[in-house]
């Protein structure tokens, strides 16, 4: 016990916890083969268009090569590079041919299958359909990418970092597109709800590559709280966003479960850190506040993927462990030396948040005029 007028020992400083809980990148959408060469070639005006031949049959190969594509057989590059030319060739084809009415005149219809539900299709005589279905192939390549990174390396976290925030812009870019369809059916993965949730789910996988790398150079303790907070608020939009009864049955339930694992993770995560801020402020009873809401969230992680392997489960244990350890220390002070009332924790304002991401647009999204 210390005596009034005495100075008081600081709050001893929690340790650092890192979790790095898994990342999620999401697979190609499949489509069926078209003849788009035999049957737009009587609809070549070589007057206007002297290599329209040689471009279908450009067009026609780019997109048997883009749809045999695979993350497994070719590397999430090629499939990217793979995608983006056909995209481009794509915009092109819509161009110089954008007076043909593909459905009844060429006799062209694209089926597109989604992601998750494979049974699942649309068809469409449209080439913004088909361009919208091809930029979807060209995220989920930027996803693969990013989760393939090595995330303990500096240079390849910086990589990973990228790639989710380039996921985000190529998505964004999908949604436009969609937006202005004239196709009225869509798959689940297309609705404008799951894109906008799969767009804040990359973004959270890159704030959290920020908040990965702050914590690993030992940045203070109230700069990774930004930095988790904001990780805590993506996830928590983009799991508000699927919980559309729609996307609930047709989207995996592991990607939903990992959403729902990482909300609570960082919601705890910004509170432990943060609580440290409090001790050293002197505000002792806010501090134990905020842990224990940190224990709580981090204990419903816990019991969230307590089905799953002992590797995954390890880095929410450890979450948990350290904030269970800090709690104690620090309501061990406050009930025997500082005595300072605690908050309920619903009545403490809510934790600053710092933004590094935002949507990128990969250079390959721009398209140049065609000839």
């Amino acid at each position: 016990f210390f005596c009034q007028g005495r100075s008081r020992p600081p709050p001893p400083r929690p340790r650092r916890c890192q979790p790095t809980a898994p990342m999620l990148a999401f697979n190609v959408k499949t489509t069926e083969p078209v003849p788009v060469e035999e049957r737009l070639r009587r609809h070549v005006d070589t007057s206007r268009f002297p290599s329209g031949h040689a471009f279908l049959k450009d067009l026609q190969g780019w997109r048997e090569k883009m749809r045999s594509q695979r993350f497994g057989t070719n590397g999430a590059e090629a499939v990217r590079d793979g995608q983006l030319r056909y995209y481009a060739l794509a915009t092109h084809a819509e161009h110089h041919f954008r007076t043909v009415d593909l459905k009844n005149e060429a006799k062209v219809v694209f089926r597109w299958y989604d992601t998750f539900s494979t049974r699942r299709f649309v068809d469409q005589p449209d080439w913004a359909f088909e361009r919208a279905s091809v930029l979807f192939n060209v995220a989920g390549a930027l996803s693969y990418l990013a989760t393939s990174q090595e995330r303990g390396d500096p240079e390849q976290i910086k990589l990973a970092c990228r790639y989710f925030q380039e996921a985000s812009g190529v998505i964004n870019e999908l949604r436009k597109i969609a937006s202005s369809a004239s196709w009225l059916s869509f798959t689940p993965d297309m609705t404008d709800d799951f894109l906008e949730a799969l767009s804040c789910i990359m973004l959270a996988q890159a704030q959290k590559c920020f908040y990965e790398k702050a914590v690993a150079d030992g940045r203070s303790h109230a700069i990774v709280a930004k930095l988790a907070a904001e990780c805590a608020a993506l996830y928590q939009d983009a799991g508000l966003k699927l919980k559309a009864p729609l996307l609930q049955e047709a989207i995996s339930s592991e990607w939903l479960a990992v959403v729902d694992w990482n909300r609570a993770l960082f919601d705890g995560v910004q509170n432990y850190y943060a609580a440290t801020a409090l001790g050293e402020a002197g505000e002792y009873g806010a501090c134990v506040s905020r842990l224990t809401h940190a224990v709580n969230r981090t204990a419903e992680a816990v019991n969230m993927c307590q089905r799953h392997s002992a590797a995954l489960q390890k880095q929410f244990r450890d979450a948990h462990a350290l904030a269970k350890d800090a709690h104690a220390k620090a309501k061990k002070d406050n009930d025997s030396i500082y005595f300072d009332r605690v908050p309920p924790y619903a009545t403490l304002p809510k934790l600053p948040r710092h933004a590094l991401v935002k949507p990128l647009r990969p250079e390959g999204l721009d398209v140049p005029p065609p000839e």
